[in-house]
């Protein structure tokens, strides 16, 4: 399973915010206002979203 594999089985609340900072570069704060969600939503999300892919790849 490659990495993009991984990171499209995850649930949208997760993916969505993973790929715009790691693959399109995008500001957390960005991707906040973007989103309508407060940065430590976002934060927190991305922490979720790292870890799913973590277990993802068996090192979580």
């Amino acid at each position: 399973m490659d990495v993009l594999d991984a990171a499209m089985r995850l649930p949208e609340d997760y993916r969505i915010p993973l790929l715009l900072k790691y693959m399109d570069g995008w500001k957390e704060r960005e991707i906040a206002d973007m989103l309508s969600l407060n940065i430590n939503t976002l934060k927190s999300r991305l922490t979720k979203a790292k870890a799913l892919m973590r277990e993802a790849y068996g090192e979580g």
